[in-house]
């Protein structure tokens, strides 16, 4: 059995000004084992970003963590002051952020980057750290790394750039690493590589992954589990084989039938879309946040919440699966498919 490195239960993220309050996060939980990769999915705005960096504690100044805990072996980082961690970001935690060009410094080189992150948790000198960042480059597979460490960000290609923040965030080798959607500005042939990678350090290192993501094509490819994110919400977690295979929730089953499939009649057919938009967070509905534009939505649905359940080590947030949804339907549990959900929508 895998043993546990992050714990999230029941997190809260709100931005508070002097007028009111607002709850981006609400009561996500999920966990990460140690050499396992945790994908996490959800259209623009769900939340997916702003619970990575609660992790990371790198909130805005307008946000804080409003309720929950943050368990990383047993310590709570979200009772941590930034001082604290500090000394863990980089060390015992990295994250990759979505757009290297904007997260690297360009008026220092990218070796002088490395070693920052190098001399400040390893307490070497100079020399060493430079000798380490050189080994970093080469371990993420740059070409010439004793050249290229005196190279400026804009002197190299993206994937260039993203395979420099993968040995930042590598250099002090890290027991989790939080990687924000890293391949979403490669070509595809590059994005193949930085996942490749990954996986191998990953490997080598017995790493726990958290991969934040749009794209169900890398999900397929690297994820163990997989937590599906709607408005603020875990609407859904299983493993990447479930998921697929039996995909519970609607709004999961939307996002699957989302994916474009290579179609052998003569007769084209349309892309599918999921009708309506995600709801703001200022004005979140009382029931389920997906009831509005959820085909097989019932009243219960619109009047409260429905709560997370079980089934087989699969969990999900939808009355579908509860008793009073099957009170009100009358009937056995509902056992939704992807192939349900199309058929309620074209009917």
């Amino acid at each position: 059995m895998s043993e546990a490195l992050l714990n999230v239960k029941d997190l809260k993220v709100a931005f508070e000004n002097k007028k009111n309050k607002t709850t981006i996060v609400d009561g996500v939980s999920f966990h990460v084992n140690k050499g396992e990769t945790l994908c996490v999915v959800g259209e623009s705005g769900c939340g997916k970003s702003l619970t990575s960096l609660s992790i990371m504690g790198l909130l805005p100044k307008t946000g804080k963590v409003d309720g929950g805990q943050i368990l990383f072996k047993d310590d709570d980082l979200s009772k941590k002051t930034q001082k604290q961690m500090s000394k863990i970001r980089g060390k015992k935690l990295s994250m990759i952020f979505q757009e290297p060009m904007t997260s690297l410094n360009p008026v220092h080189t990218v070796g002088r980057q490395i070693m920052e992150t190098i001399m400040l948790h390893e307490k070497m000198n100079k020399k060493a750290a430079r000798q380490r960042a050189i080994d970093m480059l080469k371990l993420v597979g740059i070409p010439s790394p004793e050249a290229r460490i005196d190279a400026y960000p804009h002197e190299l290609s993206g994937g260039m750039r993203q395979r420099v923040m993968i040995a930042i965030a590598l250099s002090c080798q890290p027991e989790l690493l939080i990687a924000d959607e890293p391949t979403t500005a490669l070509d595809v042939t590059i994005q193949a590589q930085i996942l490749e990678l990954m996986k191998k350090l990953q490997e080598e290192l017995n790493m726990g992954i958290i991969m934040i993501t749009h794209d169900l094509a890398v999900v397929s490819e690297v994820a163990d589990e997989v937590l599906v994110m709607y408005a603020g919400k875990a609407v859904e977690q299983a493993s990447r084989d479930q998921l697929f295979e039996k995909p519970l929730h609607p709004y999961t089953q939307g996002l699957l039938n989302c994916i474009p499939t290579i179609n052998n009649e003569e007769e084209k057919e349309e892309l599918f879309v999921i009708k309506g938009t995600v709801p703001t967070a200022d004005n979140m509905p009382v029931g389920c946040r997906f009831a509005d534009r959820c085909p097989i939505a019932q009243e219960v649905c619109f009047a409260s919440q429905p709560p997370t359940v079980n089934i087989d080590d699969h969990r999900v947030a939808c009355w579908s699966y509860t008793e009073q949804w099957n009170h009100q339907e009358g009937g056995e549990q509902n056992d939704t498919s992807a192939g349900d959900y199309q058929q309620a929508i074209s009917s």
